[in-house]
Parts: C-alpha cells; structure tokens; sequence
C-alpha cells in the first residue's frame, strides 16, 4: 500500500490525473523550461556559447519532465505525503535512466569534437581555436508591418524566419540566432547600436506592405559599421497563396545575400561573383546545361546568358569560362566559317581566364585536357584529380577527372564518383544521362534501367537516355516483343524519324527476328545509301545483336574518322567509344585490342600499373580484356 489518497469511486484516468494535478504540473514545467531555452539562446547567440550548452539543458530538461510527473502523482493531491518504496525506486529508476543518457551524449560529444579535425567539410571555411572566425556575419530582423491595416505582422516574422532557416544552410556565412535578432522588435535603435550589440558586420531588415490582394515586400542588406546600404530590391506579388509567396521571396532574398556576401559554394575564390544580376545569368546557363538541351538554339540561350554575364561582371572567371565552353559546343553546329571564328573567339577568352586567374581550376582542367591530346595521359589525369580534390565535390570540379578515368576504362571509378554527385544534383538531366552510359560501360544494366527509369521524371532532352533505352532491351534475347517496339517508337520520336537511313526504318519491321536484323545491319554496312554514313550507330546495334565481327570493324571505322587518332591527338571523348558497346564479347576482339594499343590506353596502363576494369596483363608483353 501507499500514502496515495484512496481512489473516488467512478473516477477515471483524466480524473485522476487532473485531482492528483499532474497536469497542471507538467503544464507549468513545461511552460517554464521553454522560457529557460529561449532565455538560454539569446545568451547563447549573444556570447556565442557553444551549442553543447543548449543541447544539454534541453537533454536535462526532457529527462525532468517524468520526475515532475512521478512527483505530482504521489503528492499533488493532499501535499506533504512521505516519500514510499515504490515511488522512490521510480524516481530512482528515472534519475538512472536519464543520468545514462546524458552520459551517453557527452561521451559521444567528446568523439565528435575529438574527430572532427580529422574529417573537415569540404565546404566548411576552415577555422582554429587560436584563428578569429572570419566568415561574414549577419543578423536578419524582423520586417516591419507598414501596411494600414498593421495586420501583416505575422507575414514579417515569417519571412525574417524563412529567410534566417535558408542562409543557415550555407557554412560559409555566420548567423546570430532568431531569439536575439527578434529582441530588438519594435524598438526604435539605431542600426549601427543593433549591429554593435549582436557582434556582426551586416543586418537585414525589411518592410511588408498589403494593399487589398497586392503585397509589397523591401529587403535591404545594410552594413552594420557605418550604415551603408549594400544591396536592396523590392518585391511585388499578388498576394493568392501567402505561404508559397513568402517562401519564394525568401529564397529569392537568401540567394541574394548569399551572393552579395560571396558565401555560395562558387564563390570569389572558386572564381564566382559577388554581382546579383551576373550570377542570376550563371545559374540560368547552368540549368540550361544541366538540362542536357544540345539543339543550336539552346546553345544560343546559353550563349546568351554567358554574354550577359560576363557583361555584368568583367571579372567573374566562371562566367567567361561559361561563354567559352558555349561557343566551342555551337561551334560544331554552325558551317566551317562560323565555327572558325568561334574558335578563335574561344582562344581569346581561355587566354583572358589565364591572365585574371592563372590558378583557376578551369585553366588546369584545360592543361589536362592539352595534356591527354599530347599523350601524356598519366599527368592529365593527376591534374584532373587535383582539381576535384581541391573541392568542394560539385559537377565542375569532378568532371574533368571523371572524363579521363572514363576514357582511361576505369568504370567502377567512374560510377563512385557519379553515384556521389547524384546526390549532390538529383535533378540533372546531364548527369543522369552520363550515368547511365557508365552502368551500361560496366555492364550493370539493371541500374542502368533503374536510372533510366529515375530520368523520365526529369527535365530536359531524354534523346541519348532513350536511344541506349533501346540498345539495352534489343541485347536481351528474351525482351518482351511489344516492349521492344515501343523503345523503337520512342527511338524513332526523339531521333527524328525522317532524318534516320533507309536501314533503320526496316529493322522496326522485324524486331521479331534476330536473323533479320542481322541481315539488315550487314546490308547498310556495305551499303552507305541504305546505310547511311553513321558506323558508330551502326556499331552499336551490331554489338547489341551479337554480330561482334561487324561491331569490331564497324568501331575501327567510327574511330578512325575522329580528329587526332591517326596522330595519337585524339581528344579524350573521342575514348568513350570503346567502352559503350559491352553486349556482345567485343571486348575480347583481337581488332579492340589493336584499337587499345593505337589508342595509347595499353602504353598508360603500362605506365601506371593501373589496367582497366575489364582488361589485365598476360605475362610481360601481351594483355587480354573480356
């Protein structure tokens, strides 16, 4: 038995709860532990305590929630009860419990804090115990209700809030918490005595405005020193969903800052922009290139863009390398004369990136690149990895080792790395499509298909994805046959069907019989009217029938059109080629393997000790692939 008063008849467990206040008692606990955090964190972000701190107490304060709980159902009833047996092995059992967990999170805090240096964010500035943290540093107020009604406050906190929630995503910028920046709301203090207080070098503060269904928002990014106002744009919008508005501006805001600022990943130092308006034309140029759109008047967007970039910004070193990579793809659209000058344009400003950033990433990746032409393809591809590992890991920095490795036959290699910038740029059509001919490189064609299957949701020119869709489902012997023809149909749609050879229009009528096919493939080899000039099409749907003879010769062919070959000067993209056509038992053909020597792939394996996925050494002077 214990001192508990007796139990009412007919009570139930709400009852009991609210007689014995155990309600009342966690209502005020918790009211008052919110209060202790708040209070906590304006000291916090005012002393810059570290954030253990907090994240203790609020671990101590859920461990002492059950105890207040314990203790309100023994004695909020009657008061003064002596303590018994059962409710001191509960409070006993609680107080074990929680003194378990705060040990358990202290132990791994010190892991943490003791690894940490061994393991840096590549997109972390980098920062000592003797160093002073010199990231910029900023405090977003709370925007001002100015409209006549003043009943748009709750829209002002709530996109200070927003906007505070999205410029902490960036390691490169230092934010003062919201609970000491929303302590100087409604008060009348002067913008340097606000910025001296919080201990930062700049302030956000804003305005928000509703006129019937129109909203008028302001931002202004204001030096904190002497007041200056650094940047300021306002904002009209029709005020029909509030919260898709206030996320947009915040966005819109948080993107500005960041740039004005110089704390994106592609920043001053990564040869970025502190300009809005250049490095809003950048991002346009690269989703546009992401997209994986190659049509001439894509390539004149993005041209375009990069102009205007550039124009906005003579120094920004992305954006000319931007221009420079545009008018190379255009030149390869347009008649000899054009692409001429293209040409020569694309020297001028490789020589003008040279000469603002002789260290830029972009000038080494265009020495690895020169390197690979010269043959020497072991140092081009130490050069490129040097630039990836320079970070941070993005598309711009990885890329340039990732098409080497690619070229070089290291496909596993490949992948790892894509697999990782997947994450980083889901939504890139680009990438995926690259992914996808590097699963079928390494013959891991069930992720090939799952990531075919990841991109029709994407956005942009699925023709390369759809057209490997295809080769992929005709090398199976047991492909389903209406799903085969509906692949042709789509190969068909996205390639242009009239502008494909007489050949190809012919297989789609005997998709039923392998034999067939074969004949036909055969037929437009020996037969360029039907066949059309194309042997690298051909060559794949060779390697996808298993007519590895054909395939062989068909690549040979392919190969040595390309620019450099014959010389040993063949750009690296040129490579790819030979990894592309894994069906059939191409690889083991004594003609890839005379294609592996001319190429100069066998004398950099020699070299680096390092063959290629499918291929190894046989004794000290012959080799096999398979």
């Amino acid at each position: 038995m214990t001192d508990t008063p007796a139990e009412r008849e007919g009570d139930n467990a709400w009852a009991k709860l609210r007689r014995r206040k155990v309600v009342q008692w966690g209502l005020v606990y918790v009211a008052g532990a919110w209060g202790f955090l708040q209070g906590l964190e304006y000291l916090s972000s005012t002393y810059d305590w570290p954030r253990q701190i907090q994240q203790l107490a609020t671990l101590a304060l859920l461990i002492g929630l059950p105890l207040v709980l314990v203790l309100a159902w023994f004695h909020g009833d009657r008061g003064h009860q002596r303590i018994t047996a059962p409710e001191l092995a509960i409070l006993t059992l609680l107080l074990l419990l929680g003194g378990g967990a705060l040990w358990y999170y202290q132990g791994n805090s010190e892991v943490d804090i003791d690894a940490a240096p061994a393991a840096p964010s590549t997109s972390e500035a980098p920062t000592s115990a003797t160093a002073p943290d010199a990231r910029p540093t900023l405090a977003v107020l709370p925007f001002a209700d100015l409209s006549q009604a003043q009943d748009q406050e709750y829209l002002g906190d709530g996109l200070a809030e927003e906007i505070l929630n999205q410029l902490a995503q960036l390691p490169a910028l230092r934010l003062v918490g919201r609970t000491s920046s929303f302590s100087f709301k409604g008060k009348d203090e002067d913008l340097r005595t606000i910025g001296g207080k919080l201990g930062v070098d700049h302030l956000l503060e804003g305005s928000v405005r509703k006129d019937g269904n129109q909203l008028r928002i302001t931002a202004q990014l204001i030096r904190a020193d002497d007041g200056t106002h650094l940047w300021s744009k306002t904002y009209a919008r029709e005020l029909s969903d509030m919260f898709k508005v206030q996320d947009e501006i915040a966005h819109e805001v948080a993107q500005a800052l960041s740039v004005k600022l110089d704390a994106v990943t592609l920043n001053r130092a990564q040869g970025g922009t502190t300009h809005i308006e250049a490095y809003d034309r950048f991002l346009r140029w690269r989703q546009l290139l992401l997209s994986d759109e190659w049509k001439p008047e894509y390539e004149r967007q993005r041209v375009q863009l990069a102009r205007e970039a550039v124009a906005f910004d003579p120094g920004f070193v992305l954006g000319w390398d931007a221009l420079a990579t545009s008018l190379e793809s255009l030149a390869f659209q347009v008649d000899d004369a054009q692409a001429e000058k293209l040409h020569a344009e694309v020297e001028q400003i490789r020589a003008r990136i040279a000469e603002l950033a002789p260290e830029h990433w972009s000038v080494k990746r265009e020495r690895a690149y020169a390197l690979w032409r010269e043959g020497k393809r072991a140092e081009a591809i130490a050069v490129a990895k040097a630039i990836m590992d320079s970070g941070p890991l993005t598309m711009e920095h990885a890329y340039p080792y990732v098409n080497l490795i690619f070229s070089a036959g290291y496909l596993d290699e490949t992948l790892s790395i894509d697999e990782q910038l997947r994450v980083i740029e889901p939504l890139s059509m680009y990438l995926s499509r690259s992914m996808q001919y590097d699963y079928i490189a390494a013959r891991r064609y069930d992720e090939a298909e799952a990531e075919y299957q990841r991109s029709l949701s994407l956005k942009g020119d699925d023709t390369g994805p759809t057209i490997a869709a295809f080769h992929r489902m005709l090398a199976r012997n047991d492909a389903d046959l209406e799903a085969l023809r509906a692949r042709y149909r789509q190969y068909l749609q996205r390639s242009g069907g009239e502008s494909l050879p007489p050949f190809f229009r012919d297989l789609g009528t005997v998709l039923h019989d392998r034999d067939a096919m074969r004949a036909i493939l055969r037929k437009a080899a020996a037969d360029a009217t039907y066949g059309g000039d194309a042997p690298g099409d051909q060559s794949h749907l060779a390697d996808a029938l298993g007519e590895t003879d054909l395939a062989a010769s068909l690549l040979r062919k392919r190969m040595e059109r390309m620019e450099g070959f014959k010389e040993g000067r063949m750009d690296f993209g040129g490579y790819w080629q030979l990894w592309i056509v894994p069906y059939s038992n191409l690889r083991a053909h004594p003609e890839f393997k005379k294609l592996l020597i001319d190429t100069g792939l066998v004398d950099l394996w020699r070299q680096t000790g390092k063959w290629g996925d499918s291929c190894k050494p046989v004794g000290t002077d012959d080799f096999q692939c398979q």
